[in-house]
């Protein structure tokens, strides 16, 4: 038996039987080699997972990367093109308001016929005691004389040239202290008032009525307009809205409190009147 082990080819033969008798019980999923081939195939399997798990975060990373990138890229987009419509629109607008403001220019020029009308712009202020003295872009060289009448584009009055020089001029508003304004009542075109400006009032940013005549028909709401009399305003130019009326009672005689229709601090344009005839 000793000799049958130690020859080579029986040896040859078990090897061989043994190789084929482990080939066949590993066809069974559940046989023991198949045991033993698992825990030898087990860390590469786990090996397999982690290279796997490992290259699905990196992955995921870069995936994450280019999405960041993408979305920085769209925000950019999305933001010049906010740009580009914010720069449209303010392109619009500004078009509109010049459409506005020739329309503005051009409807004066028709109502005044009579008068040249020189555009301006508000370039500056001069402190008062409570209101200011406003300058603007056009003085003597473009034609601008004092006590020119001055308005805004919606046929509003501002009030008056007070002093120029070649360039620029100055405007008192229609609530100062030394301005004064023949005016009427638009709703019925009769009578006959004086509205100026007072101390007192031009601190609420309003002015007098007074030298009311008896025909003078007025009311609270009425709209108080230029009538044409006397050398400086043509007759139309609105001046502003009645707000209060009083009586005074010892001389039987009637003032009101006009609340101009122009917002002081909001000008930025006004246009001034030259007379064609050189009466201004």
């Amino acid at each position: 038996m000793i000799k049958l082990l130690k020859n080579r080819k029986f040896q040859i033969a078990l090897s061989v039987i043994a190789l084929l008798f482990i080939i066949l019980l590993s066809v069974d999923r559940f046989s023991k080699v198949n045991i033993i081939r698992n825990i030898v195939t087990a860390p590469v399997v786990f090996v397999q997972k982690g290279v796997k798990a490992a290259g699905d975060w990196v992955g995921g990373i870069i995936s994450g990367i280019r999405g960041y990138t993408a979305v920085i890229e769209e925000n950019r987009d999305l933001k010049n093109s906010n740009l580009e419509l914010t720069q449209k629109v303010t392109s619009l607008s500004q078009l509109e308001d010049e459409n506005k403001r020739l329309r503005d220019a051009l409807g004066l020029k028709e109502k005044f016929s009579n008068y040249e009308v020189i555009g301006a712009n508000i370039v500056g202020s001069n402190p008062g005691n409570f209101y200011y003295n406003f300058r603007i872009d056009a003085g003597s060289l473009d034609g601008v004389v004092i006590d020119a009448p001055v308005i805004a584009g919606d046929n509003v009055l501002v009030g008056r040239v007070y002093s120029v020089d070649l360039t620029s001029a100055v405007i008192i508003p229609l609530i100062d202290e030394k301005s004064g304004i023949s005016v009427w009542n638009t709703k019925t075109e009769g009578g006959q008032a004086i509205v100026k400006g007072d101390i007192e009032l031009k601190e609420q940013g309003k002015c007098l009525m007074d030298t009311i005549s008896d025909e003078f028909e007025i009311q609270v709401g009425d709209i108080i307009e230029t009538s044409g009399i006397g050398s400086i305003y043509p007759r139309g130019i609105l001046v502003g809205v009645v707000e209060e009326i009083h009586r005074e009672e010892s001389v039987i005689e009637r003032y009101a409190i006009i609340e101009p229709l122009i917002n002081f601090n909001e000008i930025i344009e006004v246009y001034i009147l030259i007379n064609k005839d050189g009466s201004n």
